[in-house]
């Protein structure tokens, strides 16, 4: 089987399941824990030998040392491969040590590695927080940067990159940072000797912005399907959806997000000091649901170009008649709600973790004319509806239960 499939379908009705948030309530609140939970991403592809790499160690080792006491950290490292070295931990030690064993080779497949990071603080209770060093532009990754611009944003992701050389793409990636409250820094590999100082100037820039307001401060994250619609807050336009707002003063504000002309989303929302809102908006004449199961599970799914979430870690036994009632009425499902009928991409991929094996996605366009439940199994380009019926992909006997 290929990496990747394309192919039209179409069904009468619709539902898609991920992990992660459920999307049929428009707002939810998430507590700001004083700790941080940082992911320290170390690009080891074979460009990054000699002093790059030992002044990147340099500097992740001084971010290490410089850490509050609260906080915990892990460390991936990535060429063709990604690699988590060390899981999340406060054990200054075994960080350390895990720093000073990466080696380098390979390939860089940055996009994936960041989004593997974003899998790997699904279950953090503190802010998230990925630092990032890469040499050069990404080869080869199923994830693209449009991808992870929504991805960082829908989970709340505070993203800090460090860009070593010209090979960059310095502005693709300094506008993931910014989008998130995050910062992008630049440093020729010629002077990559200042690594040390400049991990220190992330960590202190971090704890200055974000985590020494939390107690005063509140965070707001907009979303909205279909995206990239204007946001305005108290009559000010603040960008498009996704969109991401931090250090907000505490209080009641009025949230518009512009679908067209003639519709406009509105809501009064409560800042809260210590907390980060979530909103949806939704377009009221758009009625219809979709949920998405896949094989394997926590998988990332896109809807149109934008990330929604990843796929439930839930057992079904697709085997069953009922088996769609049974995927809709699952509370730890996401659910996406006022779709407008259409032809819509969908777009899933398996992260690149030793558990699924090699890279692998489905994208294909869909006719969404009703509500329905998808079961889209990577593994074998197969995409089946609620009744059973096979759209696309292996006919070989589905397995009992995935």
């Amino acid at each position: 089987m290929t990496n990747s499939s394309s192919f039209a379908v179409r069904i009468t009705t619709l539902f898609i399941l991920c992990g992660g948030l459920l999307y049929s309530q428009s707002s939810k609140y998430h507590e700001i824990s004083e700790g941080n939970d940082f992911i320290i991403v170390i690009d080891k592809s074979g460009s990054m030998s000699g002093s790059a790499i030992s002044d990147t160690k340099k500097g992740a080792l001084n971010f290490l040392s410089n850490m509050k006491q609260n906080d915990k950290a892990s460390l991936v490292s990535f060429s063709d491969q990604i690699s988590m070295d060390v899981p999340l931990t406060s054990d200054m030690s075994q960080l350390k040590r895990g720093v000073n064993r990466v080696s380098v080779s390979g390939a860089t497949k940055l996009y994936d590695a960041l989004a593997s990071s974003v899998k790997h603080l699904l279950s953090s209770s503190g802010s998230r927080i990925i630092v990032y060093l890469t040499d050069g532009k990404d080869t080869g990754s199923n994830f693209s940067l449009d991808n992870l611009h929504s991805m960082f944003q829908g989970e709340n992701v505070f993203v800090y990159g460090i860009g070593l050389g010209n090979s960059v793409n310095v502005e693709g990636l300094k506008k993931i940072s910014n989008a998130t409250g995050g910062d992008f820094h630049t440093v020729s590999s010629s002077n990559s000797s200042n690594l040390g100082n400049l991990y220190s100037d992330v960590l202190s820039s971090f704890y200055k912005n974000h985590a020494e307001v939390k107690p005063v401060k509140g965070d707001l994250i907009v979303r909205s399907i279909p995206t990239k619609k204007v946001v305005r807050v108290n009559g000010e336009n603040k960008g498009v959806t996704p969109l991401k707002l931090t250090n907000l003063d505490p209080g009641s504000s009025e949230v518009e997000v512009y679908f067209d002309q003639k519709k406009m989303w509105k809501e009064t929302i409560e800042v809260k000091a210590g907390y980060t809102l979530s909103i949806q908006a939704r377009e009221r004449d758009a009625t219809k649901n979709l949920w998405i199961i896949s094989r394997p599970h926590q998988a990332s799914v896109f809807f149109d170009g934008e990330y929604v979430g990843y796929t439930s870690s839930t057992m079904v036994n697709t085997k069953k008649r009922s088996w769609h009632k049974t995927v809709s009425k699952d509370p730890k499902e996401l659910q996406i709600i006022g779709l407008r009928p259409g032809i819509h991409s969908i777009e899933i991929i398996g992260f690149p973790d030793f558990d699924y094996g090699p890279e692998q996605k489905v994208t294909f366009d869909y006719l969404l004319e009703g509500d329905d439940v998808l079961f889209i199994d990577i593994f074998r380009n197969l995409v089946r509806n609620k009744d059973g019926d096979k759209l696309s992909g292996d006919q070989r006997a589905d397995p009992f239960e995935f």
